[in-house]
């Protein structure tokens, strides 16, 4: 109706609701009323954005010609208002927005995060309730989400994943073990089993015991299948170049305690060690649901 009018009158009523604004310079766009679209635009410029118009103004089609300057103004109010993106009291919120506002509040306040690590959990957590559908996850963070986040990008390339069904393999190259160390960890790129997510880390521990875990860590999820759950760590060794089991385990999917494995860092890292074969850690993680009956 509002549209209706301004084209009989050439006015547009003294609307202040920018979600209105929206609705009309859409409707505005689908019948080419050129002038009132260019209207609706400045107005918006010049009015306060609300978490509903400024997701809606990510989306804009390329024919609005203020689509740019708008979505420029929404990403930067999205940015401002989740600077502190990490808090638990925004998560819901934020897992309804949109790929290009995360890439938004990624990409403007990242540099003031203190926990890289949290940063890799809430782009696994926004992606997985977003995208179920796992090829379509595996792109999106793949292309647009992972790259943005420094520690994605020091381990994308670390652990080598491969999952042909729910046996999962790593490869870890010796100069990223032993490089990486004693500082920090590395993890591999998610993977799921019957919607339950779970990433593999590898890290060194310092101190009067020194040793080398490996650890099955699940990610928060809504997985549709609870029940039994069986974890099983296995290793490449020399000479026989068979796997060989470290450790195994039986829990359930409600569970949220990460299990693994440790072994001795002297066993792990020499030149002769078993484990290294052409300078790679070979891993293999058998990852089982029993359905509850």
């Amino acid at each position: 109706m509002e549209l209706l009018r301004f084209m009989y009158n050439g006015r547009l009523a003294p609307i202040t609701e920018s979600t209105f604004l929206v609705d009309i310079m859409m409707a505005a766009d689908k019948f080419d009323v050129i002038s009132c679209i260019k209207l609706c635009g400045q107005r918006l410029i010049g009015l306060p954005m609300t978490l509903e118009s400024a997701v809606r103004c990510l989306d804009l089609p390329c024919s609005i010609s203020m689509a740019a300057d708008l979505s420029e103004a929404a990403k930067k109010f999205l940015a401002k208002r989740y600077e502190k993106f990490l808090s638990t009291k925004f998560q819901d919120e934020l897992m309804r927005i949109p790929l290009a506002g995360i890439v938004a509040i990624l990409s403007r306040n990242l540099p003031g995060v203190a926990s890289e690590k949290s940063v890799y959990d809430f782009v696994l957590r926004w992606a997985d309730l977003q995208y179920p559908n796992l090829e379509q996850r595996r792109e999106i963070l793949s292309s647009s989400l992972l790259p943005m986040v420094p520690l994605a990008r020091s381990m994308t390339n670390v652990i080598l994943i491969d999952q042909p069904s729910c046996i999962i393999n790593f490869s870890l190259k010796r100069e990223h073990c032993s490089g990486s160390f004693p500082s920090g960890s590395m993890r591999s790129p998610p993977f799921y089993r019957a919607g339950h997510g779970f990433f593999l880390s590898a890290h060194r521990r310092m101190g009067p015991s020194n040793f080398f875990f490996l650890i099955i860590q699940k990610l928060e999820d809504k997985g549709l299948v609870g029940g039994t759950l069986d974890y099983e760590i296995e290793v490449k060794t020399t000479p026989s170049l068979e796997f060989t089991t470290l450790w195994r385990r039986t829990t359930t999917t409600g569970c949220r305690q990460g299990f693994g494995c440790r072994v001795p860092w002297p066993e792990v890292i020499p030149d002769d060690s078993p484990f290294f074969i052409d300078d790679k850690l070979h891993i293999r993680v058998h990852v089982k649901i029993t359905p509850q009956p």
